[in-house]
């Protein structure tokens, strides 16, 4: 794997010198295309072990949306009718079973659960996600089972739901979601971007010509995609949760969500990690009891 990487980032590093225009699109293709892997990791098949009843007792659908099709789940309550709708939003290279722990808390709580494979992941069409379709698919689920009193997310689910909730550009409107809770969430996609660039040996000009894609396509450049900007913009009351040991999203993301936004809030975990952080009993109980108010 460790040669691979060394191979790729040797090729780009070359073709960023030779052609940077051609080489920061191909840069921004594989920037967007997740790795769909056909079997579940160790930590998934006991995630799917565990949780087989949950995942078998939902009601499965295929929804159409711009960029093709996603499947989707929902658990309904069992007795009388539900108190909200609170949708469930993996991260990149994850799937709707990652976040199945969360179902049970939330039927206990009396909400009807909505969860969905992004596109190009789980058993959702496609090869690439982004920024924009991802939450166009977020807003095409949204309006197949109905309005969403809550959300929660995980890593770069968290920024897809805030532009799905946003509205802004390429979007043609916003969606409407009172209660948003994102887990270990990136708060600025251009230092994702720049660390990727770095990682595959982009120079400056192939770096260029990728965010030059982003702003083609999303009509807004890399820089302006914000999660603390998309917040306070859809006006959501947000629970921010981070782990302090987060090696993949750091944690002054998690502050500068919070910053500057009165309808935020910031609860700090330790020795969680990135992904753990998901199936942390406190942290599941939080974000229930944060979308049930």
């Amino acid at each position: 794997m460790m040669h691979a990487e060394r191979l790729v980032r040797a090729g780009f590093r070359l073709a960023s010198h030779i052609a940077p225009s051609h080489t920061g699109r191909a840069a921004f293709r594989l920037f967007c295309s997740p790795k769909r892997s056909k079997s579940l990791s160790p930590g998934e098949k006991r995630l799917a072990a565990q949780m087989r009843p949950v995942m078998e007792a939902a009601e499965h659908r295929t929804i159409e949306h711009a960029g093709g099709k996603v499947r989707a789940y929902r658990w309904r309550v069992e007795d009388g009718a539900p108190h909200g709708r609170v949708l469930l939003l993996h991260g990149w290279t994850g799937r709707a079973l990652v976040m199945s722990g969360f179902v049970q808390p939330l039927l206990d709580r009396g909400l009807e659960v909505v969860a969905f494979d992004l596109p190009a992941h789980g058993k959702s069409s496609g090869t690439q996600l982004t920024l924009p379709l991802g939450a166009l698919a977020m807003q095409a689920v949204a309006a197949e089972f109905g309005p969403l009193t809550g959300v929660i997310t995980h890593s770069f689910g968290g920024p897809i739901a805030l532009l799905a909730m946003e509205g802004g550009a390429p979007l043609e409107r916003g969606l409407d979601v009172p209660r948003i809770v994102m887990i270990a969430a990136p708060n600025w996609l251009d230092r994702v971007t720049t660390l990727f660039g770095n990682r595959i040996g982009l120079n400056e000009r192939a770096q260029s010509a990728l965010e030059g894609e982003i702003l083609r396509l999303a009509r807004r450049p890399v820089e302006a995609f914000r999660g603390d900007a998309f917040l306070r913009r859809s006006r959501a009351t947000a629970l921010v949760i981070h782990d302090e040991d987060d090696a993949v999203v750091a944690f002054d993301s998690a502050e500068a969500m919070v910053k500057g936004n009165p309808q935020a809030r910031l609860l700090a975990t330790k020795g969680l990690g990135h992904r753990r952080i998901i199936v942390a009993r406190q942290v599941v109980t939080a974000a229930a009891e944060f979308v049930a108010l």
